[in-house]
């Protein structure tokens, strides 16, 4: 059994909701008996942004990693054999991240853009924080339309997702989320990728619909499934762009 290496505590509260995603996944996936049979794992709280990042929190571009960032993923490196990370934002320093670590990454991107594949979305709206270009490009690339929202319309959204970190959501904070999705399905698109970990904790039980898209549950699995000894999805060779991409948010 693999030992999975988690770079969490960038979004605190997610990272704690995709542990128990593991154990829940472990629990679907392997005949447990007491508290034996779930893989190994190692969760680091890394308590600073994984970016350089302006005093709004969001990232300076073109985009360089935290020394913070770094530190977590060699530490990790030392730990477990592959490492995920609780935030999609984070897989833009994807190269930064398995170069420190030494350890390859099992990418939330790749599962979730396997997922769109396999559910035939052609018109995909994208939530995140900021803007989510570690989804846009990707999906570009696919030959898929995406939609987002500009900087004025999903500013409430941005504030929203601070004050979960903080815990200080509360009913504001999930119509913030509610509104951004529902201005993406008026735009008449397939789904909607949820592409932070902290809007479905804001949606609560409505971030389920058919036509939304939780990523972490499906890194959870994989993750599960890699451990067990499957193979690494979205292995480094296989993802698309490079150095260059990175540096555009678009892995």
């Amino acid at each position: 059994m693999k030992t999975i290496g988690v770079l969490g505590g960038i979004g605190p509260q997610a990272t704690m909701a995709f542990e128990a995603r593991v154990h829940a996944a472990a629990q679907r996936l392997i005949p447990p008996r007491g508290n034996a049979g779930y893989p190994p794992m190692v969760v680091y709280y890394l308590r600073q942004p994984p970016v350089a990042v302006r005093d709004d929190f969001l990232p300076i571009m073109p985009l360089r990693p935290s020394e913070g960032l770094l530190e977590a993923a060699r530490a990790l490196g030392t730990l477990a054999d592959f490492l995920v990370v609780t935030s999609n934002g984070a897989h833009a320093m994807r190269a930064a991240i398995e170069g420190a670590a030494g350890r390859p990454l099992l990418g939330m991107i790749d599962v979730a853009l396997d997922t769109i594949r396999a559910r035939g979305w052609r018109r995909v709206g994208v939530l995140g924080l900021g803007e989510p270009g570690v989804y846009l490009g990707p999906l570009t690339e696919r030959g898929l339309a995406a939609e987002t929202l500009d900087a004025e319309d999903r500013a409430p959204l941005d504030g929203a997702i601070f004050r979960l970190m903080e815990g200080r959501a509360g009913a504001a904070e999930r119509a913030a989320a509610e509104g951004a999705v529902a201005a993406l399905r008026a735009r008449r698109v397939d789904g909607v990728i949820l592409g932070c970990t902290e809007i479905p904790l804001l949606l609560g039980a409505a971030a389920t619909a058919p036509d939304l898209l939780d990523p972490a549950p499906l890194l959870a699995e994989a993750a599960v499934r890699h451990a067990m000894g499957g193979t690494l999805a979205g292995a480094a060779a296989d993802q698309p762009g490079g150095v260059g991409a990175v540096a555009a948010l678009a892995r």
